[in-house]
């Protein structure tokens, strides 16, 4: 998954296994890429929650109460 939004559509996506003959190196080769996409989805899932656990143990919500005064910046 890319950037939590787009997924691109891969021509081994596209590729239907039951309608053409593939060469068994070929297709053991498809086998070992499709497991190292999933595998890279993995490892860009986890990196994401583990920023996301980092960015909230750091990060504190700042209270404001009725009429305190506060600065804006555009």
């Amino acid at each position: 998954m890319l950037e939590k939004g787009w997924n691109p559509t891969l021509p081994v996506d596209t590729l239907k296994k039951d309608l053409v003959d593939i060469n068994p190196t070929a297709s053991s080769f498809t086998l070992l890429l499709d497991k190292e996409r999933h595998h890279e989805n993995q490892s860009m899932n986890d990196a994401f929650e583990y920023a996301k656990q980092k960015w909230d143990e750091s990060h504190k919500t700042p209270e404001f109460k009725v009429g305190d005064l506060i600065l804006v910046q555009p």
